[in-house]
């Protein structure tokens, strides 16, 4: 979790405040040493560079920590560490002093100085490394909870659509024979002419409905995918009329070739639908990137309806059902890649799909 600089120098003021003192008892036994008022111990020097890199670890923590994944809820658990990392290890060097001929007050001040600063540097490190082990553990425990949550959402959704599909096509059929029944006793009748399309819509949008439920769920095992055979035998099931595809460029990509060929058919019932029956589509690789594109040169998508063609059930036209986008959609989801509407080239729609692997 991000935090502020400010919010997290007000929760660190242990360990910042702790670097300021030493910085301070630095500065003075350096300005003593220099004016010649007390003789340097023996191993003084090296003490007194590890306390610098120890006061340079402490600011270089307390700036790190603001831009860090750490979460702010960590941060008294560091503060602690610090403390107790500074005084055992304090009261370790206490118990040498002790026992250790010293030379003089000064060399017993730089002695505790250090310990204080090395233990606090040792007390926060050790601090650091448990916080990023329990925030990884944090992490990976709400990635479980939340895929958990995503399955028992996908089956609930899976399970209400063919409950949904099972018991609107029973009473479907009996419509679908009353009608023909009626329609041959009334040939020339024209309401009973409008409810076989009717019909034929309300199978399609049944259909369309568990695709979209079951083609959102994630991908667990894909192939090695020729991305030009793939698309040219998606094309050759779709009802093109007279628009013709181009492949300008293929790539082998990995994928679960069912929906891979769900997403191709598509954006290519998008592109006539849309397009005209005329119009042209290209398939090909992105240059430079992982992903491929669907672009053709029809009429284009209008910029305020750019945001909203993935929506399920959004459709300019009145033949559409407004779910062949958002199946594509989250087809690309499942398999981690996204899904973007841009301009094309020659002024149509292009769909590039971006973040597969090859």
């Amino acid at each position: 979790m991000d935090v502020s600089p400010r919010a997290a120098t007000r929760s660190l003021w242990p360990v910042w405040t702790l670097g300021v003192v030493l910085t301070v008892s630095l500065v003075a036994e350096l300005a003593t040493v220099s004016l010649g008022t007390v003789p340097v111990p023996s191993g003084y020097w090296v003490g007194y560079l590890s306390s610098v890199l120890v006061v340079f670890g402490f600011g270089y923590v307390v700036r790190w920590i603001p831009a860090s994944e750490l979460s702010a809820a960590r941060y008294p658990r560091l503060n602690q560490w610090c403390f107790a990392g500074g005084s055992v290890f304090l009261l370790i060097n206490v118990g040498f002093m002790a026992t250790l001929p010293t030379e003089s007050t000064f060399q017993v001040f730089g002695w505790a100085r250090w310990a204080v600063g090395f233990g606090g540097g040792i007390g926060l490190l050790i601090g650091l490394f448990e916080a990023r082990a329990i925030e990884r553990e944090v992490t990976a425990e709400r990635s479980r909870v939340r895929q958990a949550e995503l399955r028992r959402e996908r089956d609930r959704l899976e399970e209400f659509a063919s409950v949904v599909s099972h018991d609107l096509r029973n009473p479907l059929s009996v419509v679908r024979g009353r009608a023909d029944l009626a329609a041959r006793a009334h040939p020339d009748d024209e309401h009973l002419a409008e409810i076989e399309p009717a019909l034929d819509r309300m199978d399609e949008i049944i259909e369309e409905t568990l695709t979209l439920a079951r083609e959102g769920k994630s991908v667990d095992e894909v192939e090695d995918v020729d991305l030009a055979e793939c698309a040219r035998e998606c094309w050759s099931r779709v009802d093109t009329a007279d628009a013709t595809l181009r492949v300008d460029r293929s790539v082998t990509v990995r994928a679960d070739r069912d929906r891979l060929s769900h997403v191709f058919e598509n954006l290519f019932r998008n592109s006539v639908e849309h397009g005209g029956r005329d119009v042209t589509v290209r398939v090909g690789a992105l240059d430079g990137e992982d992903g491929f594109y669907v672009e053709d040169d029809g009429a284009g998508i209008p910029e305020s309806d750019v945001d909203r063609v993935r929506e399920t059930g959004f459709t300019s036209s009145p033949d559409g059902t407004g779910f062949g986008l958002a199946i594509a959609d989250r087809i690309a989801e499942a398999h981690g890649w996204k899904l973007r509407v841009e301009d094309g080239d020659e002024g149509g729609a292009r769909f590039v799909i971006r973040g597969i692997d090859r």
